[in-house]
């Protein structure tokens, strides 16, 4: 064998070298497969996050930017009526608030819209929200001591037992049992404030919002008069003393009524044909 042959069969081709064997790959193809992989994989994880950060779609939470109104008259002599609701209206940090003060009357919660032509109901608003997709009600409720859902997804909560109202913030809070064993009321709703603090919401749209507060030891309900954030709605409930609060079914299609020192009948919101049979509301019923 000669020199040559024995160099030639001793020599090791390298991929890629001009002299034999497979080309090497483009290192450019390379570096940019890996960039496409890398991209994929981040909008993959920023799609996970923001789904877990979504909040679940709500029933009762379209935008909306103005009140609705309608007074009738009351053909009641003022010498029958006994409770009523005043209203005072408010204006803090270019808020403008209607707050609802019930007198002489009593809460309780109702599922499912209460009787119009029930001469003790002074006041009703809508309360927990309802699920967009199995219109579910959203956290725990108790309804008279049956509870009707369970959850924590919001941390505000509203116990009635035995005729006292507790607006608090609390995963959980042992006023639910208590509830249920007194025969009492409980639902769960966003918090606003709570000992005087604000607390700071995920939803950022802006509507009317409403609120279950308390205000120099009362229980009242605010009512924003124009669209707002949850945190300009909970500033300005803070500015005009409220120390606690949690959040009511909002917008100016929710409905209800009150009425005023002269029995006169306002209705606010938009009465809709049908409603979702889990709607429910904060009732207040003359003493």
């Amino acid at each position: 064998m000669s020199k040559k042959d024995i160099k030639a069969e001793n020599d090791v081709y390298f991929l890629g070298s001009k002299e034999g064997g497979e080309k090497k790959p483009n290192s450019g193809k390379i570096w940019v497969i890996i960039g496409v992989c890398i991209a994929v994989i981040a909008i993959i994880l920023v799609l996970i996050f923001s789904l877990q950060k979504q909040e679940p779609d709500y029933y009762f939470e379209p935008v909306t930017h103005q009140t609705i109104e309608k007074t009738i008259p009351s053909p009641i002599k003022n010498d029958t009526i006994k409770g009523y609701v005043e209203v005072l209206e408010e204006t803090v940090n270019d808020v403008p608030l209607f707050v609802y003060l019930p007198h002489d009357a009593e809460m309780t919660l109702s599922v499912g819209q209460p009787d119009k032509s029930d001469s003790t109901i002074i006041f009703i608003t809508q309360a927990a929200d309802i699920r967009g997709d199995n219109l579910e009600i959203v956290g725990d409720f108790v309804l008279a001591g049956q509870q009707l859902s369970r959850g924590i997804a919001k941390t505000g909560f509203c116990a009635i037992i035995d005729g006292d109202i507790t607006i608090g913030v609390k995963d959980n809070t042992p006023l639910l049992k208590k509830a249920i064993d007194s025969k009492g009321y409980f639902f769960r709703q966003y918090p606003l404030v709570s000992e005087g603090e604000l607390i700071e919401n995920n939803p950022k749209n802006k509507s009317i919002r409403r609120a279950l507060a308390v205000r120099s030891s009362k229980v009242v309900m605010v009512e924003s008069r124009s669209a707002e954030s949850f945190h300009d709605f909970s500033q300005a409930l803070i500015d005009i003393g409220v120390s606690d609060a949690i959040y009511l079914v909002g917008t100016n299609t929710a409905f209800g009524w009150y009425y005023d020192k002269e029995h006169n009948k306002t209705e606010f919101g938009v009465e809709q044909p049908e409603v979702p049979l889990n709607t429910s509301y904060i009732v207040w019923r003359t003493n």
